[in-house]
């Protein structure tokens, strides 16, 4: 039994698992309860067993959640870092921050939180009592629009479950609507946070699936290599009763052999012996077989269940992989997909020197039309685009958008020529939709840069040149596509 000296020592030491798992806290009081009211040696040995397998089952992750909190401190330090005209003081403390130790407790990691959140409330407040910008040269609301068009750009690349994305759309769509510069850091941190949790999420979920498998194959290996021992087993012993039965037949047929007085009686009784010999040596070996069929269909089955287990798995990560390459707003692909299928198709070039060209497309006074009717109706215009491009291209075309009202197009297998026929086309197409909005008609009108790869061509050198011809297509008077080859 235990002292109570020693029961004491455990209570201290559960104590400091406390406040990170509330199921082994529940149980760690009960736990203790049982330990001061355990009356034989058996008893508290079976209660510690249980508490060691109870603290095995337990995630601590303590070492994860300092790593991620030192990872949102360093990124709020560049930020703060970024913001002009900081007194002196504000920039004293952010430097001690920064050569603060990485923490290595919680208590550490909590107080390294606590001063990065009250340095956040005193840039906060230095920019609030100012009577003027500490930019006024710069148009607040240019800031935003471009910060949210980048931030719409890297939200469309994160592989992250649609709940997440849908929490981190909701935040986009409010920073839209906001008009101060100093929401930026609050809700950049919300995202962070959410990123964060749906990092965590997938990582506990392929932990558990890892462990899953692994204890399934390890039962798997176990029970095939018993099965393995049984069928030797069973196969010996079936060799060993054979042979006892071949020599018992034997010595009963010598036996009626020397009777020769009762010939008919002899032959009846070799006869029957040789009929039961076989008859009992097919019997045994259909049952014996027929033992060891049945422990392989079982393993079979164990082996299919882990095949399904598997596939599910292999299924999940590739609907994840679909997601993370689709535009959550136009379903169609990203700019995460556009880079992999660009890379694939100059590959194809550079290999067989197919024409290859690209474009880049971009919606005609984009923001006007936020502006003037709000957001709800720019996401339509986009989807409706999307649509629209989709619907027009080839089997063989890709399309993706690229980034706000920026959507990329692939051209294999298409000179110079063919493609300035299909971007006409595609120019003329989206002239004629006609989209309203709440009752008001919205002309929607697309503008085109265009270029076709050569052999001295990489992926940047085109892509560039397309984005050149683009902006002089918008510099042209737009909704109109210009071609630019590469320069001699």
């Amino acid at each position: 039994m235990l002292t109570v000296d020693v029961i004491n020592l455990l209570k201290k030491l559960l104590e400091r698992a406390s406040l990170q798992s509330k199921s082994f806290d529940s149980y760690k009081v009960n736990l203790l309860n049982k330990l001061q009211n355990s009356a034989s040696n058996a008893t508290t040995q079976a209660l510690a067993k249980e508490c060691l397998e109870e603290l095995d089952a337990t995630e601590y992750p303590l070492q994860e959640t300092l790593s991620e909190g030192r990872l949102l401190v360093s990124q709020s330090q560049l930020q703060i870092q970024k913001i002009p005209e900081l007194p002196d003081a504000i920039l004293n403390k952010l430097t001690q921050t920064k050569n603060t130790q990485c923490p290595y407790t919680i208590i550490d990691h909590h107080n390294e939180l606590s001063e990065i959140i009250r340095l956040y409330q005193r840039v906060i407040n230095q920019l609030n009592n100012k009577s003027s910008s500490l930019v006024p040269h710069i148009d607040s609301q240019q800031i935003l629009y471009e910060f949210n068009e980048e931030l719409l750009r890297l939200i469309l690349s994160l592989d992250i479950d649609s709940a997440y994305l849908n929490k981190i759309k909701h935040i986009h769509q409010t920073m839209e609507k906001s008009t101060c510069l100093q929401q930026l850091p609050e809700s950049c941190i919300r995202i962070i946070e959410i990123i964060i949790d749906s990092t965590r999420e997938e990582r506990r979920s392929s932990r558990h699936f890892l462990y899953t498998l692994n204890d399934s194959l390890t039962k798997f290996n176990i029970d095939f290599t018993d099965n393995l021992k049984q069928a030797d087993g069973l196969f010996a012993d079936q060799s060993q009763c054979i042979k006892k039965m071949h020599k018992r037949v034997d010595r009963l047929s010598h036996e009626v052999r020397q009777h020769t007085d009762f010939s008919s009686l002899q032959a009846g009784i070799i006869s029957y012996i040789e009929t039961m010999s076989y008859l009992t040596q097919a019997t045994d070996d259909e049952q014996k077989q027929a033992q060891v069929l049945q422990k392989f269909h079982t393993m079979a089955r164990e082996i299919k269940d882990l095949q399904n287990k598997t596939k599910h798995y292999q299924r999940t990560l590739k609907d994840q992989q679909k997601q993370l390459q689709t535009d959550f707003l136009t379903k169609i692909p990203n700019r995460a997909a556009w880079n992999e299928r660009l890379s694939i198709e100059y590959n194809r070039y550079t290999r067989y020197n197919n024409d290859l060209s690209i474009a880049i497309i971009d919606v005609d006074k984009f923001k006007k039309i936020n502006d003037t009717f709000g957001h709800v109706a720019g996401d339509k215009v986009i989807s409706v685009v999307a649509l629209m491009l989709q619907k027009s291209l080839r089997n063989t075309d890709f399309i993706a958008r690229y980034g706000g009202d920026e959507f990329v197009l692939l051209l294999p297998e298409t000179n110079q020529q063919q493609a300035q026929n299909l971007l006409d086309k595609l120019c003329e197409k989206i002239r004629s939709i006609p989209f309203k909005f709440k009752k008001e008609n919205i002309s929607i009108t697309i503008s085109i840069g265009c270029t076709s790869f050569t052999k001295r061509d990489s992926i940047e050198t085109a892509f560039e040149r397309a984005d050149k011809a683009l902006f002089h297509a918008k510099d042209n008077g737009r909704d109109c596509y210009i071609t630019f080859k590469e320069e001699a």
